[in-house]
């Protein structure tokens, strides 16, 4: 064994590139590589993120909103300290004198720095009183839904963008804020609104600040998670990375022991596997010689690994000493060698066994051959020849029957006819044991002749079909299959209760192929296939397997049996 194994290739290789890895990382892949535990820090974080910028624009909104309020409520208790006067003044027309002294009223409680104009409305939508004394006495509708609605809630508040028409006086201003604080009599009915715009200029300030304040907060918590979560994308991409590369690492190894695996199961010789594996190992690993020796020499750069035989997986690479991947790598590889070199030597022992097993076979049958050569040429030269002079000689006392009693002439008839019958049962039993046609004229003229014996004697329709060149074929797998052919035909016979019989025989390029099939009853009837058809047939491929060839039973083209036999054309 070690003779076919020993040598390797010497020239350098190049280790076969790993995969590429890919520019980017997709978050579907980050997700996938985060643990549990990360997963759940990293919706906590992004959870919190979002939580944090709700909570900034409702807290704006809620600010925004109880600045107003807490001005209007003011307000109110600016316009309670008016409030009876005020009441007393929206019966009817104000007087020069009425208008002079709610302007005081006004000045003094209600109009400041930030309060630029006031409106006494009454309900129906009438401006009672106003610092602009064009607007007094005038009638807008669609006030009438604010009114009512501060009547209902206390006191109402807007932003507005002055465009409505009782606006038109305080456009010059950018934006102000309607406050709409009811008017009530001393029995706290509503009789009247009083409208104060405010310029939004000091709450937009004050709003400003607030919301600097709030959303500095939140920034800060948002910042600190944001370097949370890009330490935890750092640590997983850096973990990715290592996966990756351990992976890429243990794919070249798998990739190189599959290679080794495939080439090991390619054959059960070893001169035909040890190639293949020197090949897709050394390409591989990237290695410049990969032998086995029986007792390699030890240096620096080479690695040497026992096998079970007492040689040496040896390997070496040109620029340095093997890896301790490529160690662990080899040490499978070496592994598996050992089971293929115990694989192949046991293969080559039943090798040898089936081969010794046909030889026998086949001098079992040549022997038979020899036998039946043997008894038909005894029988020929001493029973037949005998037969044949008894024959002659009845024939000859029947030449002088004129002198002889009629009854002993007809008793001499029959005793003729006996022998006759007997000389010609003789020569058939002669014909079957070793049929002269075949040593004559090669199997196709015996299997005509065997076909007619068996028309004759089983009354049945049989046809014989040859196709190739039958007469080329060895005298020994021509003998076989005659053989084959009447232990079929015999066998049909018997138990087939069939009417009708095909015999084909086809020499192609590679084999010989017999078929003999009926439209009898089939396989299996009455026991066993064997039983079921006849003994003879459970001794058929004995006789074939002997030549390499094998015999199937299968079903019918006409519905019942077939029977194929097929031998390798070169067999001999």
């Amino acid at each position: 064994m070690a003779g076919p194994r020993s040598g390797g290739i010497t020239q350098p290789v190049e280790r076969a590139p790993a995969a590429t890895r890919g520019a980017g990382i997709s978050l579907a892949t980050l997700w996938n590589a985060l643990p549990p535990a990360g997963r759940i820090a990293l919706v906590g974080v992004v959870a919190s993120a979002l939580v944090a910028v709700a909570l900034g624009v409702f807290i704006t909104r809620e600010i925004r909103h109880e600045l107003l309020e807490a001005e209007g409520r003011g307000l109110q208790a600016a316009v309670a300290a008016v409030e009876p006067s005020l009441a007393e003044l929206v019966d009817g027309p104000l007087s020069a004198d009425e208008i002079a002294l709610l302007d005081r009223l006004v000045d003094r409680w209600i109009l400041d720095g930030d309060r630029v104009r006031t409106k006494l409305w009454a309900l129906d939508g009438v401006v009672v009183y106003s610092d602009v004394r064009d607007l007094i006495g005038r009638h807008f509708a669609d006030v009438r839904p604010r009114l009512a609605l501060a009547v209902e809630r206390g006191i109402a508040s807007a932003v507005t963008d002055l465009a409505d028409l009782e606006n038109e006086f305080e456009r010059q201003y950018r934006q102000l804020v309607e406050f709409y604080v009811p008017v009530r009599d001393p029995d706290g009915r509503a009789v009247a609104v009083l409208e104060i715009y405010q310029d939004v200029g000091s709450l937009e300030e004050a709003l400003g600040a607030i919301n600097g304040a709030t959303w500095g907060a939140i920034g800060s918590g948002l910042g600190i998670l944001l370097i949370f979560l890009v330490a935890l994308v750092a640590t997983t991409v850096r973990s990715i990375g290592r996966d990756r590369a351990a992976a890429e690492s243990r794919a070249g190894e798998l990739a190189v022991l599959v290679g080794a695996a495939e080439a090991l199961a390619s054959s059960l010789e070893p001169h035909e596997f040890l190639g293949r594996l020197d090949e897709s190992v050394r390409r591989g690993l990237g290695l410049s010689r990969l032998a086995i020796e029986p007792s390699p020499a030890p240096t620096s750069t080479a690695l040497r690994l026992p096998l079970r035989d007492g040689s040496w997986l040896v390997a070496e690479r040109a620029s340095s000493a093997p890896s301790v991947d490529d160690e662990r790598v080899l040490r499978s590889v070496a592994n598996s060698l050992d089971a293929a070199l115990a694989n192949a030597a046991l293969y080559a022992e039943v090798r040898d066994a089936a081969q010794q097993r046909r030889q026998l076979l086949r001098q079992v049958v040549e022997a038979h051959e020899d036998e039946r050569r043997h008894i038909v040429g005894e029988l020929h030269d001493s029973l037949a020849g005998e037969l044949i002079r008894v024959l002659y000689g009845i024939r000859g006392i029947g030449a002088r029957s004129a002198h002889l009693p009629r009854e002993m002439v007809r008793e001499l008839e029959a005793l003729e006819r006996l022998v006759a019958e007997a000389e010609q049962h003789l020569r058939a039993f002669m014909s079957r044991m070793r049929p002269a046609a075949i040593d004559e004229f090669g199997l196709a003229a015996a299997l005509e002749e065997t076909v007619s014996r068996y028309r004759q004697e089983s009354r049945l329709e049989v046809r014989l079909r040859v196709r190739g060149d039958v007469a080329s074929i060895s005298p020994e797998v021509q003998l076989v299959m005659l053989r084959a052919a009447e232990e079929a035909l015999l066998n049909v016979r018997k138990h087939a209760d069939a009417k009708r019989v095909l015999v084909s025989v086809r020499a192609d390029a590679t084999h010989v192929v017999l078929s003999v099939e009926d439209d009898g009853v089939g396989w299996g009837l009455g026991g066993t296939e064997g039983e079921g058809r006849g003994l003879g047939l459970a001794y058929l491929p004995e006789r074939v397997v002997g030549f390499g060839g094998d015999v199937q039973r299968l079903r019918s083209r006409l519905g019942g049996a077939r029977l194929v036999v097929r031998i390798p054309r070169g067999a001999a």
